[in-house]
């Protein structure tokens, strides 16, 4: 069992819900991007979610977008994100999974990449745009090397397809609260809570949301579907980005802001 699946199923018999944040490896720089998740892991997340640079993230909106953009004009080299992955899991007991588009796996190889991945202490791993149908390639060399794939489920997510989706993903379902992009939004869509109460019927595998989850109450109407976890990303950039000229001043609201994020996970 992964840490991933662990850290799950062992919030579930606490009855709390997993906080997992987000943030994009390497943004506004490597050095503090090192001190952003430090500060994530020490204000109580449960699992860290690292959003992987590309020049064309289709899944994600203009916060994500433009930290994107920053890391990749900054020349900060694949190489040195694996690096990174490893310094991160090697100094911190958190689970971690990776958000990485195909294009990038594609190019480094897809072998190569999950070796790399692997070696970096990664083992669970979201590929947002790569359809059910071309997954073959992506879900045979993941199992190769021990890498599990969490795949992804919308509201617009036919009956048939759902399942089959749910027969792939070996770590968790990633519910998609929106048809849309990420980033953060004023309330809960009750299209999400159907999908969430779909899903629940068909797997007992854990099923988190994310795609503008940003405030306690968000947590507090899906803690009522029964989820297992609530991934929030944008909003912890925009705190980022509403604080680039003071570092201090950016950790301690990121604390903070964590700290009453997790408070709303207790059920």
């Amino acid at each position: 069992m992964n840490k991933v699946i662990e850290k799950f199923k062992d919030l579930g018999e606490k009855k709390e819900i997993a906080l997992v944040i987000g943030t994009v490896p390497g943004y506004p720089d490597l050095r503090i991007s090192f001190d952003i998740i430090k500060t994530i892991v020490e204000s109580g997340a449960d699992i860290l979610e690292l959003s992987a640079s590309f020049s064309d993230p289709v899944a994600d909106g203009p916060t994500l977008v433009r930290a994107h953009q920053k890391v990749l004009s900054s020349g900060v080299t694949k190489n040195q994100i694996f690096d990174f992955y490893k310094k991160i899991s090697s100094s911190f007991d958190i689970p971690i999974f990776v958000i990485e588009y195909a294009n990038v796996i594609y190019k480094i190889g897809l072998d190569k990449y999950f070796k790399k991945l692997k070696k970096s202490g990664i083992d669970t791993l979201i590929i947002p745009d790569v359809p059910l149908e071309e997954l073959s390639p992506f879900y045979d060399t993941s199992s190769k090397h021990k890498i599990n794939l969490a795949l992804l489920v919308a509201p617009t997510t036919p009956h048939l397809r759902l399942k089959e989706i749910i027969r792939k993903s070996k770590s968790f379902i990633y519910c998609v609260s929106v048809t849309g992009v990420t980033g953060a939004r004023k309330s809960v869509n009750p299209k999400t809570i159907e999908l969430v109460k779909r899903v629940k019927k068909l797997t007992g595998l854990p099923l988190v949301v994310g795609f503008g989850i940003s405030k306690p109450e968000h947590i507090k109407t899906l803690s009522d579907c029964d989820i297992n976890g609530a991934v929030i990303c944008s909003q912890v950039i925009n705190i980022v980005n509403n604080n680039l000229s003071d570092k201090k001043r950016m950790l301690g609201e990121l604390k903070n802001y964590i700290v009453n994020m997790k408070r709303a996970t207790k059920k």
